[in-house]
């Protein structure tokens, strides 16, 4: 059985199999970055190498801050190099600010895509994918 965390009434942090999905659902900004600092502290906290980011209904600017959750995380300890995350944007402003942070992040050396589905994110993440990201 997943183990949950509850944000309030919109937002949710779950331990799925192998990996963390946080669902945004309906949050707004302040409840997006209480969301993504509870994310960061899960992940620390659990030892967490594989998560879903599955966006909402939310303010596109609210998921800038992902970029403060992973420096947080970095500053308190290092990311493991097989971290994987996973990025699902529920609209189109959402994606162009998760594709602003995949590049930074992989420039930062952490692997992280944006997914249009979140079957495909899941293969993904337990190395089910064939092909393409599956390397990543």
């Amino acid at each position: 059985m997943a183990a949950a965390v509850d944000y309030g009434d919109e937002g949710c942090i779950t331990e799925c199999g192998g990996y963390v999905r946080v669902d945004f659902n309906g949050c707004n900004v302040a409840e997006l970055s209480e969301l993504y600092r509870g994310f960061a502290a899960f992940c620390l906290d659990n030892n967490v190498t594989r998560a879903l980011l599955k966006a909402g209904d939310n303010d596109p600017n609210g998921h800038y801050r992902l970029r403060d959750a992973l420096h947080s995380m970095a500053q308190l300890a290092q990311i493991p190099a097989e971290f994987k995350l996973a990025l699902i944007p529920s609209s189109r402003a959402i994606e162009a600010v998760y594709r602003e942070a995949q590049r930074h992040l992989r420039a930062a050396g952490l692997n992280a895509w944006v997914f249009a589905d979140e079957e495909e994110a899941v293969d993904w993440l337990q190395g089910r994918a064939l092909g393409g990201r599956a390397a990543s």
